[in-house]
């Protein structure tokens, strides 16, 4: 076994393809908390825009999340041309991608999928977050491990949300901006709900509105929020009763995390959830949410029920924040992050033949590439999605990359 020989704070360069809700929950935020301890140096770089060689020199230890795209293998290669050992962390199955999911088309990708497994492989530690997707991942390597995805409740108060609407709330959120698959399982249910109460609750969707839903008074509308600490907040501060989650069951949705019963459990919201394998193995039903099949009429009862009992909905609401509190919280979720790179760095096995790898990632080539490729992707854009949702797209884009320099900014303040 290699003995390391660094020494605390240990340089992390995390190199994710954006910031979304994964990267920030189960990279960003956890090692900001090492970095306010001063265990770790951190650098954050997307790998499309950011990544310099002088960035792969200083760091100890690389930490990926998601990454697929083999138009940034050269980041890939010169990492592991180094020798530098690295962590790869994945919440979703991008193998079983329903081929009729709108990014199918990327993820399914044979190109795609080869980067993914390179990824994999070579990987010191792959981490992942349910057990269907750790059967996947010891295909290709046995250096994988389970986890419990953390919620920061640094941003959220203790106590419930001060409740000033004589309506009930529900709650709907996704981050798909187009075709959203889950939605369909209970609109039919849900518009039986809104003709039956009208006035006397709201339903709000974020990110998504079903067609059929959107012209009803009772349904309410919000843009997605792609700063998560501001989402997370706007969730609690809404004062939201009752959260609706329905889930597929089949490979690829077994293989996610269990992302709105953190949510919705943090934001003292009282969760509906579909019996998948996700919400069964964490619900209690009748004391940290309700399950439900994913049959017609189902979720019309569960609703219901919420809405007419409240002192089940209190009980729920109470309950699922103490859970979360005790089985979710950031720091140990940090902790065991911290406990991982250092065994890491004790014996990385990383094994790559030397390569002649250019000394700056970031050259006049690299651009070109980037800038066709870029191209190429917003005339795919068009044609799949039209020019409407092709500009949503691109100013979503220009916003995540206004968050990035704006987490940059916040690391170097730290």
């Amino acid at each position: 076994m290699m003995k390391s020989t660094i020494k605390s704070p240990i340089k992390v360069l995390a190199i994710l393809p954006a910031l979304i809700p994964s990267s920030i929950i189960l990279v960003v935020e956890p090692l900001i908390h090492l970095v306010k301890l001063e265990k770790v140096n951190l650098r954050v770089r997307l790998e499309n825009i950011y990544v310099r060689s002088s960035d792969l020199k200083w760091a100890d230890i690389i930490v990926f999340c998601r990454n697929t795209d083999p138009a940034f293998d050269n980041v890939l290669e010169h990492v592991l041309a180094d020798h530098k050992p690295y962590i790869y962390e994945i919440d979703d199955n991008f193998f079983e991608l329903p081929l009729d999911v709108y990014e199918s088309k990327y993820y399914r990708a044979p190109e795609q999928i080869a980067q993914l497994e390179k990824y994999i492989t070579h990987a010191s530690l792959v981490r992942v977050y349910s057990l269907t997707m750790e059967m996947r991942v010891k295909r290709y390597t046995s250096r994988v491990e389970v986890l419990k995805a953390p919620i920061n409740l640094d941003f959220i108060p203790s106590t419930p949300p001060h409740r000033t609407s004589q309506k009930l709330k529900l709650v709907y959120t996704t981050s798909r901006l187009i075709g959203d698959d889950l939605s369909p399982i209970l609109v039919k249910d849900l518009t039986h709900i809104i003709n039956e109460y009208k006035n006397n609750i709201e339903v709000h969707f974020w990110g998504y509105i079903p067609k059929q839903l959107e012209q009803l008074p009772s349904v309410k509308f919000h843009p997605f929020k792609l700063n998560y600490q501001k989402y997370i907040k706007a969730m609690y501060q809404q004062g939201y009763d009752i959260g609706l989650a329905p889930m597929k069951n089949d490979l690829f949705h077994r293989s996610k995390t269990n992302n709105k019963f953190r949510e919705f459990g943090a934001c003292w919201i009282a969760g509906i959830y579909s019996t998948s394998e996700v919400y069964a193995s964490c619900v209690e039903p009748g004391k940290t949410g309700l399950l439900v099949s994913n049959e017609e009429g189902e979720w019309y009862k569960a609703i219901r029920t919420l809405i007419q009992d409240a002192e089940l909905r209190w009980s729920i609401q109470n309950n699922t924040r103490s859970v979360i509190e005790q089985e979710y919280p950031l720091d140990t979720y940090a902790s065991l992050l911290w406990n991982r790179i250092n065994l890491v760095l004790q014996d990385p096995l990383i094994s790559a033949e030397s390569k002649n790898i250019p000394t700056q990632i970031l050259g006049f080539a690299y651009i070109t590439n980037l800038t066709i490729l870029k191209l190429r992707k917003i005339h795919e854009s068009v044609k799949e999605s039209g020019y409407i949702l092709t500009i949503r797209h691109i100013l979503q884009s220009i916003e995540r990359y206004i968050e990035f320099f704006s987490l940059l900014w916040r690391i170097r303040e730290l």
